[in-house]
């Protein structure tokens, strides 16, 4: 309410003061001689229409103020937001009325009253009435203009969730109504200077008439641009939370528009509203079935630590968006053989999730039926094919441990080179052939090793050496072995991993693809340990 009080005190005063230079530039009077006027008159008017409105305000918002401050009833929502965006309007009103019609009904109490012939009084009603309307419209445009800003605030405080059922307008109506009080107001002004030159018999100053026009023209083009500026900010904030809808903004999915007005902005609020609403219950519901389809390919990967007789086996797998396409497996194959995997589905998020899927269970198909790891590859690539069809790729590197033999054999699909761990050295295991999905005639080769005690043998998708720095830099073959060789050997696999994925880059708090390690150790005698 201090607000309110002190909008209409300086609009009031604002008013003063155009009467004030109305008096001395057109009536050519002096200070002194207005002085009483001012004073007295003039000071008795402002303090009678100052609690005027602050009377009219408290009626009038009585219900709004006890929403704020004591009953924020959500049943009173629709009419305290109406009263709200509708009292700028109501203050413009009944200053345009008032001006229509205390004006002409003053100058007609005084003629009677007075007494003086109507041929004399006329001229001079005629100017005072041309200054009177001019006054009133601009009073009433500064009152409309400025009450919009005061209350945005409490308009934008408001729950849009009620907003949805009112009676429509258009932007035209204020548009036009504020238009064209504009333009009287540039041409009353001029009119009533040429009008009392006119009647008192002295010659049209066109200096002074186009000083006259051009402050007035400023002046409610001014008045105009605040109001334009006013419809530009609600359009702003619905292009913003179009913009961070459209840009992945969650937030904004339980984010409602403020509704500021009835116009074709405010109806424009509302259908995005209606929009973000329906998109909101869409997409719980999408997470709702890729948190499923999440837990189910969770169940189809194996633990993240194995212990197989003298080995210990651990992973990590974390997909870029909920689910992903990378995929690993440990496979017992027999009481003396196991199958480690690691895999790349071409692609992210749900279609490389189903992919990865039904690879996997063609895959464990594929192992259990037996053959060397190139031999498993190569049926496997058949499958691919056909259900693939050309339309995604799947890269895939098969590590079969030999317990007895003491020996490593490794095939790969396209898949990044693995590494062994030996004696402080880091070496690469090239081996290497197409995809599965792209040639079904392809036939894939395999390279064994002999494994010694205290190898680790580290397994891994491109979505590691993908990895960027803050400087833009992939961490490729050699940050990745640079981070190798700094792995601490008397930890865990399990430690080990979560050390390594310490010291890649995050890419700026994410990374770049789907991730997965496995890191296998050979141990022998005293040299077990526990992971934990």
């Amino acid at each position: 309410m201090w607000q309110f009080f002190l909008l209409y005190f300086a609009v009031a005063l604002f008013g003063v003061g155009i009467i004030t230079l109305d008096n001395v530039f057109i009536y050519r009077l002096t200070f002194r001689e207005l002085w009483p006027f001012n004073v007295i008159a003039l000071s008795v008017q402002v303090v009678s229409a100052v609690l005027i409105f602050q009377v009219f305000t408290l009626i009038r918002l009585r219900q709004v103020r006890r929403f704020f401050l004591f009953e924020p009833d959500p049943a009173r929502l629709t009419l305290v937001w109406q009263r709200l965006i509708h009292f700028p309007a109501e203050i413009f009103w009944i200053m345009v009325v008032f001006g229509l019609i205390a004006s002409p009904l003053y100058h007609i109490a005084y003629l009677l009253s007075s007494g003086e012939p109507l041929q004399v009084y006329i001229m001079e009603a005629a100017q005072a009435i041309l200054l009177e309307q001019t006054l009133c419209l601009i009073l009433a445009i500064l009152f409309y203009t400025l009450l919009r800003r005061v209350l945005r605030p409490y308009i934008l405080s408001l729950p849009t969730d009620g907003m949805r059922d009112f009676r429509p307008a258009t932007i035209l109506n204020p548009l036009s109504i504020s238009f064209t009080s504009l333009i009287l107001i540039a041409t009353l002004g001029p009119g009533e200077y040429v009008l009392t030159a006119t009647s008192s018999g002295q010659p049209v100053n066109l200096l002074v008439m186009f000083a006259i026009s051009g402050v007035s023209l400023g002046f409610a083009l001014f008045l105009f641009l605040l109001l334009v500026l006013q419809f530009r900010d609600e359009l702003r904030v619905l292009i913003s939370g179009i913009f961070s809808l459209l840009e992945g903004d969650k937030a904004w999915l339980h984010r409602r528009i403020p509704i500021m007005s009835q116009d074709e902005v405010g109806q424009l609020g509302v259908a995005f509203n209606q929009l973000q609403e329906h998109t909101s219950q869409a997409y719980q519901e999408v997470q709702r079935e890729i948190q499923l389809a999440y837990q189910v390919q969770q169940r189809l990967l194996p633990p993240s630590f194995h212990r197989i007789g003298e080995y210990n086996i651990a992973a990590v797998c974390r997909p870029m968006k909920e689910v992903g396409g990378d995929l690993y497996d440990v496979v017992s194959l027999d009481k003396e053989r196991f199958a480690v995997v690691v895999g790349d589905v071409s692609g992210h998020g749900m279609p490389a999730a189903l992919v990865m899927s039904a690879i996997l269970v063609l895959l464990r198909t594929e192992l259990r039926r037996g053959g060397s790891a190139s031999e498993v590859l190569t049926r496997l690539n058949a499958s691919a094919v056909e259900t693939l069809q050309g339309e995604m790729f799947v890269t895939l590197g098969i590590g079969i441990f030999d317990r007895r033999k003491g020996s490593f054999e490794y095939a790969s699909a396209g898949h990044v080179v693995p590494y062994v761990l030996r004696g402080g050295q880091v070496i690469q295991i090239p081996c290497s052939s197409l995809p599965l999905g792209i040639e079904r005639e392809e036939k894939y080769s395999q390279v064994v090793i002999p494994v010694k005690p205290l190898d680790r043998f580290v397994l891994y998708t491109d979505g590691v050496i993908e990895r960027m720095d803050e400087r833009g830099e992939m961490v490729g073959f050699s940050g990745l072995e640079r981070y190798l060789s700094r792995l601490d050997t008397t930890l865990g696999v399990q430690e080990q991993i979560y050390a390594l994925l310490g010291e890649l880059p995050m890419s700026n708090g994410t990374h770049n693809d789907d991730l997965t390690i496995i890191m296998v150790e050979y141990q022998v005698g005293d040299t077990i340990r526990e992971s934990k």
